[in-house]
């Protein structure tokens, strides 16, 4: 009888070790909110192998990292997920290291088959070897990649040389708020959605209607005929049911500019050369160069996502990703166009450098097929006037952009415009 319960209990341990179950790690090294449009949408951990005091060392390991998004709105599509990620991995990330992970990207986000919901965690762990990730949902894998740059390609979205804010980093850093470490022990998904992988990646078939031909057979005029007819019928009924496809969801197609943290990185940035993590500050004063990444709205009578946000109103649960490498990679170029046009018309205004006033500043752009602004929508703001007033401005002056090629089918675009004023110090 004893060995018959070891048996058994070797047979769980292996069944256990078998199954793509997230492995348990000790507490995450910092946590940190993440608000859009004064929103908290998820809150950010970031386990590493060892202390460090900087983002460069955090960048530089490799093996055992984890970036971890627990979710606390109540409801985030896949295609916002996706968009918010892009924009950063495009700011963050020269084209040359995009490109090379461009089918990794495309596996990552078209893994989503539905809406993130308050209390689920998103893992990307990377392995010990460092050789790639494995991404789980849940405490399930969802989705590995063989792909040994795709971590840090993330990682440097959080904590690189533009952050979603200097907050969010030094967070994620160390520097975490007692309420947010307490908060994020609590965050766990919701029983019944335990299984929302297994669903996502073996959705049940969806049966087409009986025909109107099967629902019109003639009434039998014996019991004979009648057991034929019904025969018949059920057989058509057979016949008419068939698996019916998702239907087709517009693409949303983002593309990715190559771009730096200030004018010395944005030169960086022309020349190939991947940012610095750290915030680099020109001669005297530095605008954050402005990295800008776009979404693109199949429905011309679609409000922008920006505007979606501000609204409060709840985005489409059919908003989902559906991407290629080349369509990842697609509007690189004319996103760089109107990266470069802006930023030639940012100017540090003189009262606010006098005044010693730096701060963070996010806008989002929509532009209509003719290059025409259509909405200037706030995400971060500076908490001065004149550094926001200033942004605005010389999305103004740049104003009209070159319109939207004609390979984009997309009668909306938009592009997020990030901008650090710092002055430097002597």
């Amino acid at each position: 009888m004893k060995r018959t319960v070891f048996c058994c209990s070797a047979m769980i341990a292996i069944l256990m070790m078998l199954l793509p179950v997230q492995r348990a790690l000790a507490a995450p090294d910092g946590i940190a909110p993440y608000i859009e449009l004064q929103r908290e949408l998820f809150l950010a951990g970031l386990y590493l192998p060892e202390p460090v005091s900087n983002a460069q060392q955090a960048l530089s390991l490799r093996g055992s990292r984890q970036m971890e998004i627990r979710f606390v709105a109540d409801h985030m599509t896949a295609g916002k997920l996706s968009r918010m990620f892009l924009q950063s991995i495009a700011i963050n990330n020269p084209a040359t290291a995009q490109r090379a992970s461009g089918e990794s990207l495309a596996s990552f986000f078209n893994a989503f088959k539905g809406s993130l919901r308050r209390g689920d965690i998103l893992s990307i762990s990377e392995r010990t070897d460092g050789s790639g990730v494995n991404v789980y949902l849940n405490r399930q894998r969802l989705i590995s990649l063989d792909d040994g740059n795709f971590f840090n390609m993330l990682l440097v979205t959080w904590i690189g040389s533009v952050p979603p804010s200097r907050e969010f980093k030094s967070a994620l850093l160390g520097d975490s708020a007692a309420g947010d470490i307490a908060r994020y022990g609590q965050i766990t998904p919701a029983d019944e959605r335990l299984g929302l992988v297994a669903q996502w990646q073996n959705p049940a078939p969806k049966v087409a209607a009986p025909s109107s031909a099967a629902s019109k057979a003639p009434v039998a005029s014996n019991s004979s005929d009648a057991a034929n007819t019904t025969s018949a019928t059920v057989a058509e009924r057979q016949a008419s049911v068939a698996v019916v496809p998702a239907p087709a969801v517009a693409a949303v197609t983002l593309p990715r500019p190559e771009l730096g943290a200030s004018t010395k990185v944005a030169e960086q940035a022309a020349s190939s050369r991947a940012p610095e993590p750290e915030a680099v500050s020109s001669p005297a004063a530095a605008t954050q160069a402005p990295a800008a990444v776009a979404s693109s709205s199949a429905a011309p009578s679609s409000p922008a996502p920006a505007a979606i946000a501000a609204a409060g109103v709840a985005e489409p649960e059919e908003d989902l990703p559906d991407f290629s490498a080349e369509s990842l990679g697609l509007l690189q170029d004319y996103t760089s166009q109107l990266v470069t046009l802006t930023h030639a018309e940012i100017k540090y205004p003189r009262r606010a450098m006098k005044l010693e006033q730096t701060g963070s500043v996010r806008m989002a752009v929509v532009i209509d097929r003719a290059g025409e602004v259509l909405e200037v929508q706030p995400l971060l703001e500076s908490g001065f006037k004149q550094l926001d007033d200033a942004v605005r401005r010389a999305i103004d002056k740049a104003a009209p952009y070159p319109a939207i090629p004609e390979g984009v089918a997309a009668e909306h675009f938009e592009f997020v415009f990030p901008i650090t004023f710092m002055l430097e110090r002597s």
